[in-house]
């Protein structure tokens, strides 16, 4: 949720991209944002990510399960296009229009500042992050490894046709007509 939603309940184009830029890192990291912990060992993604930014270790928030089987441009690209989506202030933050042409590579990603460096003098917070994260990394994993093999796998999706048919003789889209 973007933080001008969050304290004034105001809603605008920028907050839907705030939205987007979290989904991203959650996409990327294979993460929720938030561990569900309590209050005061709540962990944020995009604190770790602004972590990871600051350090210049974005890559540590890829997540694992991928091993080394990725586009590491892409990824820093992803990282990087979401952070600035997902950046405090409204004004800073692209349109969607922009973050697209940056996805396609369309566009140079901008860099973004890092606003808060007091995060990076405490070094007993990162720690904790880096673990909290391992230990995710390392439940998920050992669940991964427990489900069955066996069977045919296909590629196949459900849509949303499949979910819900629809009948092109309804008497509601004859009542439309």
């Amino acid at each position: 949720m973007a933080p001008e939603y969050a304290m004034r309940g105001y809603l605008s184009d920028k907050a839907d991209v705030y939205s987007f830029g979290i989904v991203a890192l959650e996409i990327v990291s294979g993460k929720s944002n938030t561990s569900h912990r309590t209050k005061e060992d709540t962990v944020y993604l995009l604190d770790w990510a602004l972590v990871l930014k600051e350090k210049g270790t974005l890559l540590e928030l890829v997540d694992p399960k991928l091993g080394q089987d990725y586009n590491k441009e892409e990824a820093i690209t992803m990282i990087n296009v979401a952070l600035l989506c997902s950046n405090v202030s409204a004004a800073v933050r692209p349109a969607m229009s922009s973050v697209v042409s940056m996805l396609e590579g369309k566009a140079v990603v901008q860099d973004i500042g890092i606003p808060d460096k007091s995060m990076s003098t405490d070094e007993k917070k990162i720690e904790q992050m880096r673990r909290h994260f391992q230990v995710i990394n390392e439940q998920e994993i050992s669940e991964t490894r427990t489900l069955s093999m066996d069977g045919p796998w296909t590629a196949a999706s459900t849509s949303a046709g499949d979910l819900y048919p629809v009948s092109l003789v309804s008497d509601y889209l004859k009542g439309r007509d």
